[in-house]
């Protein structure tokens, strides 16, 4: 029994950690098409290294068309949920 608090006292204060140094402003990534606002707070469900890779989240090594039309638009899919037509997540302006 102490080690199952134990347990979960470490996984809520890494979650309120996360949560806490997760930008609060929207991320808008440029693009030709319209540019994407990413929000840390809609994606409060996913993991921090699903992302960002392990270890400390820091800036996405690599964001580029590509990288972004696979990290993000084949999660949507799996997921079914979130924008999955380009216009759902590239707003010209």
């Amino acid at each position: 029994m102490k080690r199952f608090v134990l347990v979960a006292a470490v996984l809520f204060a890494t979650s309120a950690f996360a949560a806490a140094v997760a930008p609060k402003d929207a991320k808008v990534l440029e693009a030709k098409s319209g540019n994407i606002s990413f929000k840390h707070d809609t994606h409060k469900a996913v993991k921090c290294d699903a992302c960002h890779g392990a270890g400390e989240p820091g800036k996405i090594a690599k964001m580029d068309k590509e990288a972004g039309h696979k990290m993000c638009t084949e999660c949507h899919k799996a997921e079914k949920k979130g924008p999955q037509k380009c216009a759902e997540c590239h707003k010209k302006a």
